[in-house]
């Protein structure tokens, strides 16, 4: 959803953030919505995809790039002793990537944590060096290291700023077309990432106006039944093959019951998803028959 996000943090990283770090930046970059900046990337996610060792290395980056003035994680208390919590038992880490203008945006050594509000300051070097050492470095417990500061109050409003407001709906970036899909395949229970951005939809826009939105989230659910799918780019190769829509006017043959079995867990998926399809099913041949009767009133 950051590809763009991505582009523009890689150049303003500058030469200092290197290895592991620059990696972990990166993809919490790619993750975050190009709005609000956010991404909720779980941490074993972002070992994947940076080939880290562990989530604890992963950690131990995040701290490194905070000490180097690239804050990416979102504050989510405080402890008794006054410190600033990023993680704490039961609660997911969540990331904000910092506002930067041009370049680098650090704050000087000693002060931990990077104000949200994009003020520049002179970058400088954390201890022990930045860069790719910090995959062989131990990471200590996930709770904050760092001492409060100013930053923890712009970045609990730019948090509140965030929260949609009462009574709408944020869109996120997503083509209201599309939202049917994805709100059906959620509704199903499966769950993915959606990484499209810009142009990226117009080929998923292309086949939900080709072969519907009921057909799609069918085979979804099927596949998803059997394997184990991360993005919905895993789809597309079984969405492309989908039959057309029918004609509005198209007969739908007999249904015969079958004798009754005690299902499994993925029969119960699968019979959910294709209940969901049906209703999306007619809710496309409705329109496509009310679009129909408009077309044949005399003008």
């Amino acid at each position: 959803m950051g590809y763009e996000l991505r582009r523009q943090l890689r150049e303003a990283l500058g030469p200092d953030i290197t290895g592991l770090q620059r990696a972990v930046a990166l993809e919490i970059a790619d993750d975050a919505n190009e709005r609000t900046r956010r991404s909720a990337a779980p941490l074993d996610k972002l070992v994947l995809w940076t080939g880290a060792k562990d989530a604890s290395v992963v950690r131990n980056a995040l701290k490194r790039l905070a000490a180097s003035g690239w804050e990416f994680r979102v504050p989510i208390g405080k402890g008794k002793d006054g410190r600033t919590l990023y993680a704490v038992p039961g609660t997911r880490m969540t990331f904000f990537v910092p506002h930067f203008e041009g370049g680098a945006t650090a704050t000087p050594k000693g002060e931990r944590g990077l104000s949200l509000g994009g003020a520049r300051a002179t970058p400088s070097k954390p201890q022990g060096g930045a860069g790719a050492h910090s995959e062989g470095a131990t990471a200590h417990s996930e709770g904050a290291v760092a001492p409060p500061s100013s930053s923890d109050s712009s970045d609990s409003k730019e948090l509140a700023s965030w929260q949609p407001a009462s009574g709408s709906e944020p869109d996120y970036g997503i083509p209201a077309d599309a939202r049917p899909l994805i709100n059906g395949l959620a509704a199903a229970g499966v769950n993915v990432r959606w990484p499209f951005r810009g142009n990226d939809w117009f080929p998923l826009l292309a086949l939900i106006k080709k072969s519907g939105t009921a057909a799609m989230v069918d085979v979804a659910i099927k596949i998803a039944a059997r394997t184990s799918v991360d993005s919905a780019r895993y789809f597309l190769p079984a969405w492309g093959e989908l039959a057309p829509l029918p004609p509005a006017d198209t007969p739908r043959p007999a249904l015969h019951a079958v004798p009754a079995s005690r299902p499994s867990t993925a029969d119960l998926r699968v019979a959910e998803g294709q209940a969901l399809a049906a209703k999306f099913r007619a809710e496309e041949q409705r329109a496509a028959l009310e679009a129909g009767h408009a077309n044949q009133e005399p003008a």
